[in-house]
């Protein structure tokens, strides 16, 4: 019979205490040893939102930036520089590398402490996927296509598909189908096909894999919508509720802000219960189209006195304003730069870069209208679709130009599409990747019908110095528009 605790001497008791908080001291410092002579694992591994062919990696532990750098084997072999902050590393291509194919890659090196990292082999094909809006007899639907491969659908048949965005870190695609004439329901279908595959793993698909069925936005239907996106997964929506057209005084237009979920899924997170969603931090609402800074802490949107820069918490509340007459273009790159378009009295049009720090620089001017405008990501080179109206052979017709200009030197090469005239929603997009540019234009049939059909575009660009024209070439797939899509 085993004696009773409580009737053991004092000092037993305290002993036995003692060899067990003994026993678990050395069984964590056994642990911690072995977690220290245990190799750095790699955590995450992404591209970079709005970057040209840059990797992002993440280990469990600070690296030496030195041994990484040399053990990066590449292949094929192309250059490329590193960049180390504490355990995050970023590997970009050096330009003007084109991508025109998957790459290896094989890294090791060690950490801080001189222990080695763990190995890593994968397979990364930095370019970008073709998002394009199909149109067919049961209506429109949206498909993705590799650029080696196939294309797939990622949406049903809608009546009409209209508001296309896709989210600038590569989640996945926001749109809006038509409910009936006078409204439409906000939709966003997630997107799974990575660049990065583990080279341990079974190799990338050369299809795409299925897709989720589109999940509806939280909230109503809407009369009006608009998106934007943020590098880091925000979704702005900007709209007015169809319940407007009964009671246009209880529905004011309305800004939600949705932010990325663990799951890839889209919580609503700017809602009407919230103190800071009921319109603040907007002095008013504005009339024009708002758009999310792609650092996602602010937005942008004109007014009767210029352009409007307004912080999103938690940002302190702050307010500024560009006087003059303008349309924000586009932003370039991670967005600390963006090119704006200025009406002047005398209907003269003026293409404006903004940097931070500088006032605006006129990189253009002219009289033909400005459809679409694309840029590189530190604005070194910017794109001009525009269209102005000639007489040819005594009748009207449209002359659509694909300019280049640069800061400093103007317009520096120029493109004449002599056998295309505008689409319904002509758009200009720019992959820094391949260095392509990506549009949508009308073509006459090779019938004498006189009908015209849908050919997106892909212009491939020369590199800065060479005096070869940019190279014109078609997707041959019918499409009402496009856009690329960064692979996550």
């Amino acid at each position: 019979m085993s004696p009773d605790p409580s009737q053991l001497p004092r000092h037993q008791v305290h002993g036995f205490a003692w060899r067990l908080l003994f026993a678990g001291l050395i069984l964590a410092l056994l642990q911690q040893y072995a977690l220290w002579r245990r190799p750095g694992r790699l955590l995450t591994v992404r591209p970079v939102a709005d970057a040209a062919a840059v990797l992002e990696l993440r280990y469990t532990r600070p690296v030496d930036p030195a041994s990484l750098a040399a053990s990066i084997q590449l292949a094929p072999d192309v250059p490329f520089s590193t960049r180390a902050d504490g355990a995050t590393v970023q590997l970009r291509l050096s330009q003007p590398h084109r991508a025109s194919g998957p790459l290896m890659v094989s890294l090791g090196g060690q950490d801080q402490r001189g222990q080695p990292l763990q190995q890593v082999h994968l397979r990364w094909d930095p370019r970008p996927l073709v998002l394009g809006l199909v149109s067919g007899p049961q209506g429109q639907r949206l498909e993705l296509g590799w650029p080696d491969g196939p294309w797939e659908p990622i949406t049903p048949w809608e009546s009409v598909i209209s508001n296309i965005l896709p989210l600038r870190d590569g989640r996945g695609v926001v749109y809006a189908a038509a409910v009936d004439p006078l409204s439409q329901k906000n939709w966003f279908v997630a997107v799974e096909p990575s660049g990065v595959v583990l080279r341990n793993h079974p190799t990338a698909p050369t299809a795409l894999p299925p897709t989720a069925p589109p999940r509806p936005l939280p909230g109503t239907t809407t009369l009006y919508s608009h998106f934007s996106s943020s590098n880091t997964g925000q979704l702005l929506l900007q709209g007015i509720s169809s319940a407007a057209l009964g009671q246009p005084t209880d529905h004011p237009p309305f800004l939600r802000l949705f932010q990325p979920g663990q799951a890839r899924s889209l919580p609503w997170l700017w809602r009407q219960d919230q103190g800071w969603g009921q319109g603040a931090p907007l002095d008013h609402q504005p009339t024009g189209p708002v758009e999310l800074l792609p650092s996602g802490d602010g937005i942008v949107f004109p007014d009767e006195n210029g352009l409007v820069v307004v912080s999103l918490p938690p940002l302190a509340a702050q307010r500024h304003i560009l006087p003059g007459n303008r349309d924000l273009k586009t932003f370039c790159g991670a967005g600390q730069r963006a090119v704006v378009l200025e009406h002047q009295p005398d209907y003269v049009k003026t293409i404006e870069l903004l940097r931070p720090g500088l006032a605006p620089e006129v990189v253009w001017e002219g009289e033909a209208a400005v459809l679409a405008v694309a840029c590189d990501e530190i604005a070194e080179r910017i794109w001009l679709l525009t269209v102005d109206g000639i007489l040819q052979d005594g009748q009207p017709h449209q002359d659509i130009l694909l300019l280049e200009v640069q800061p400093s030197h103007g317009v520096v090469a120029a493109l004449d599409f002599t056998e295309h005239s505008l689409s319904a929603t002509p758009t200009l997009h720019y992959d820094p990747v391949t260095h392509r540019l990506l549009t949508v234009l009308e073509r006459a049939a090779e019938t004498h019908s006189g009908e015209t059909r849908s050919e997106a575009l892909l212009i491939t660009l020369t590199v800065p110095g060479q005096q070869a024209p940019p190279r014109l070439t078609s997707i041959n797939r019918p499409m009402d528009t496009a856009y690329w899509l960064l692979r996550p």
